[in-house]
């Protein structure tokens, strides 16, 4: 296709009401619109259970990615009913640091840990009960009356022994304890060895009779400390039997108790903690026995050892576990070991203060996160790949919290079978597969969505439908056909393609809702045209404070900008400006300057940190161009520049480039261009125009500067012909065309492009290589050789 001027008919979008009453004929009920390839791999995702396939949902916000998860993790059933387990944490008597986990069929383990606590309730009473019967306590009483018995047969003949021998046996309280003495009888009267020490300094005694009751008395203490340890080993036997008696009979109490709850459950791992919580009760019955005051009207702070910590509870779980996690932290993703302070400012923890994370919760099913968050959350990606690859978490305690020295619990790894559902954009998605080499390995599943679907009548009835959805949830006012046909014009525009329809239902939601606010405000029943018209213009109104003040700045001169007349290496180039819910287009000067030099081309704006990655490599596309048009049997000797005029942001992109290489054609051929045409469209090294986005605001923001300073119905721009498909031009910029008061042109190649600027013929090269002198190629060829030879002559 060569250069020509396009017609209204081809740049204005219009869906005709008779066009709503077609697409009428195919209205279904909403669902998930227009995306075929990203539904089959979420299907395929959610469905297989092998390790590692995962799910990373790509697309732009707004096509439909968290609703269409939603419907088909609702759609979905456990593949059996052992999928769905309870989980709970008990205490581990062998090693109180680690405590165990138990799975327990569903709803169970509510009624594993009532159970427990009724238990341990029960023997409160009925240990206390059986020990106090007539028959125990019978028993108990014969043993110590048996004990004390013999015990008063030792005392007894000891007392007559050492009385025989002039000693009596006394009690004597000494710092309130009570100990065994002996004092000697002196004519019948037992007297302290104070004053039996002071009759013999008297010579009451001799001291053959001091010496003789001091040998004595020590012979007998002897005698009397070796009987009070055999009476002490004696009681302590005692001791003994009456525990054995405990045992003996409250085991039965236990056991029975045990086999009860044990009848229940059938799991290997619970029937091991019920046999390690049996023997423990045997040895720990006197928790349950110890007298309690008033003050102690709460729990036993020993009993929870006896306790249950439910982590996973499905007992009301019908459905597939979903959790949407909306801040994926380490402790909210993975669970947390809790610690809490008394009063008395003593902290610590224990096993019923395990919580668990949202992984776990879901286990059996699906959690759903999004990467960007996961990933600015230090070190818990790396938790999350661990625990893919294991198919266990750890719950740890606190990171970065208060920490106490004496905390050491390391709960046992719960097993999980949780598919994770990863949202994000296409971006993240290549800089993870990219950089980490775990990555592919544990999301085998992509599901992309896609900003665009094809607009045939069945779409188009399918947006009607989405439209009433909306409507019909929320309460809004019917949408008239024109109203209908507004709106789809909307969706088309966001696709930026005359055949697609955009998938960002979010947006065209919202555009409903402010669609019904202003008909609301018009005192209408209906949404027509009108109404969508107004909500759009007041979001621009609302959003376009920017467009605005940079309008200003070029009206009043500020900013400088030729509109009229012709000039040399200068020309008005076309940028879009988006802020999300709003993109608008305005002209910028790119100036050129050439001289001879081997420099080649200078980008001004990388020379300045002004410059990305995309905008440095067209520039040395723009020096591919220039050598195979025209240095093919002469050096390229030229010292280039070019620049952004009165641009002070980062230049990136390549829609640019044919403006570039138009301003720099001018330049190096002193061939004047028109101001009154703006241009735009990248171009490749061998002149082609190729496509660039936000075609339509390019072009209204070029018509919006020449409508306010007055159009001379010369003025127009020059585009990529390929881009015709993007065309949807306001009606405003459609009439100034039909009237002839502005123009667009399309073009094929620079060259065509350089005939609109210049009113000159681009020329061919003739049989001998030579392009007619008076084209514009034969005035920039020639002017590259007599730089050349300033270059050979200037060196030489």
């Amino acid at each position: 296709m060569s250069k020509q001027e396009l017609n209204a008919e081809s740049l204005e979008l219009i869906i005709t009401e008779n066009e709503i009453s077609e697409f009428g004929a195919h209205i279904d009920s909403p669902d998930i619109i227009g995306q075929p390839r990203a539904i089959r791999a979420l299907k395929m995702g959610t469905e297989m259970r092998g390790r590692g396939y995962n799910v990373f949902v790509t697309g732009l916000p707004g096509t439909g990615r968290t609703s269409a998860i939603r419907k088909i993790l609702a759609s979905l059933k456990p593949r059996q009913s052992s999928s769905l387990e309870d989980v709970v944490y008990v205490y581990n008597f062998d090693d109180p640091d680690a405590p165990k986990v138990l799975y327990l069929e569903k709803g169970k383990g509510r009624l594993f840990k009532r159970e427990i606590h009724d238990l341990v309730e029960e023997l409160k009473t009925a240990l206390r009960t059986r020990l106090e019967s007539d028959e125990v306590k019978e028993r108990r009483n014969g043993l110590v009356r048996t004990v004390e018995e013999q015990e008063n047969l030792v005392i007894t003949d000891l007392e007559a022994r050492f009385r025989k021998e002039g000693f009596q046996i006394i009690q004597i309280r000494e710092q309130e304890k009570e100990t065994t003495d002996l004092k000697p009888i002196i004519e019948g009267k037992a007297i302290d060895f104070d004053e039996l020490q002071e009759q013999a300094a008297r010579g009451d005694i001799t001291d053959q009779q001091w010496e003789k009751l001091r040998e004595a008395y020590f012979r007998l203490m002897d005698e009397l400390k070796k009987q009070f340890e055999e009476l002490h080993s004696g009681r302590v036997a005692l001791d003994k039997e009456i525990e054995a008696l405990k045992t003996e009979v409250l085991q039965p109490v236990i056991d029975a108790a045990i086999d009860n709850i044990a009848t229940d459950y059938r799991s290997a791992s619970v029937e091991a903690y019920l046999n390690t919580l049996r023997n423990d009760l045997r040895s720990h019955t006197y928790l349950f026995l110890r007298e309690r005051g008033e003050e102690d009207d709460g729990p036993i702070p020993a009993l929870i050892r006896y306790g249950v910590n439910v982590i996973v509870d499905n007992g009301t779980t019908e459905t597939v576990p979903v959790i949407f996690e909306n801040h994926p932290t380490y402790s909210n993703l993975f669970g947390v070991i809790e610690s809490r302070f008394d009063l008395g400012g003593e902290g610590g923890t224990t096993f019923m203060m395990i919580k668990s994370g949202s992984l776990i919760r879901a286990r059996g099913g699906f959690i759903v996160l999004n990467a960007h968050d996961l990933l600015q959350e230090e070190g818990v990606w790396e938790h999350l790949k661990r625990a893919l690859q294991t198919g266990e978490v750890e719950i740890q305690g606190p990171e970065g919290g208060i920490t106490l020295q004496h905390t050491v619990l390391k709960p046992k790894a719960i097993s999980i079978d949780t598919k994770v559902i990863l949202t994000g954009t296409e971006n993240l998605y290549d800089l993870l597969y990219g950089q980490d080499m775990d990555f592919a390995k544990h999301f085998k599943i992509t599901a992309e969505f896609d900003s665009v679907m094809e607009r045939t009548a069945e779409n188009c009835g399918r947006y009607i439908g989405f439209a009433n959805m909306i409507c019909d949830d929320e309460s809004l006012r019917r949408i008239a056909r024109s109203g209908m046909a507004a709106i789809i014009e909307y969706g088309i525009k966001l696709s930026e393609q005359r055949d697609r329809l955009s998938t960002r239902f979010s947006l065209i939601a919202d555009l409903i809702r402010e669609a019904d606010y202003w008909s609301g405000r018009q005192g209408k029943k209906d949404i027509d045209r009108e109404a969508v018209a107004r909500a759009l213009e007041e979001r621009k109104f609302l959003w376009n404070l920017p467009e605005e003040k940079m309008t200003e700045m070029i009206l009043s001169g500020e900013m400088l900008l030729q509109l009229e007349g012709n000039a040399v290496g200068k020309v008005n180039g076309l940028a879009v400006h988006d802020r999300g819910y709003y993109a608008y287009g305005l002209p910028t000067v790119i100036s050129a300057s050439a001289a001879p030099g081997s420099e080649g081309i200078i980008n001004i704006e990388r020379e300045v940190g002004l410059s990305g990655e995309i905008h440095d490599k067209w520039l040395l596309i723009i020096e591919g161009f220039l050598r195979r048009t025209y240095a093919r049997e002469i050096p390229l000797s030229i010292y280039a520049n070019i620049c952004f005029e009165q641009s002070y942001s980062e230049i990136d992109g390549d829609s640019a480039s044919s403006t570039e290489v138009y301003a720099l054609l001018s330049a190096i051929g002193e061939i004047p261009l028109r101001q009154d045409i703006a241009v735009t469209g990248s171009v490749n090294q061998l002149g082609q125009l190729q496509p660039v986005g936000g075609i339509s605001e390019k072009i209204e923001g070029f018509f919006n500067i020449c409508r306010q300073t007055g159009l001379s119905g010369s003025q127009g721009v020059i585009i990529p012909a390929i881009n015709q498909n993007n065309l949807m031009l306001s009606d405003e910029v459609c009439d100034a065309v039909r009237n002839g008061s502005f123009h667009v042109w399309s073009a094929d190649t620079v060259g065509e492009g350089m005939e609109l600027l210049t009113g000159l013929e681009e020329g061919k090269r003739n049989k001998k290589g030579i392009y007619p002198p008076e084209s514009i190629n034969g005035k920039v060829a020639r002017r590259l050789k007599e730089m050349a030879d300033l270059v050979k002559n200037y060196s030489s």
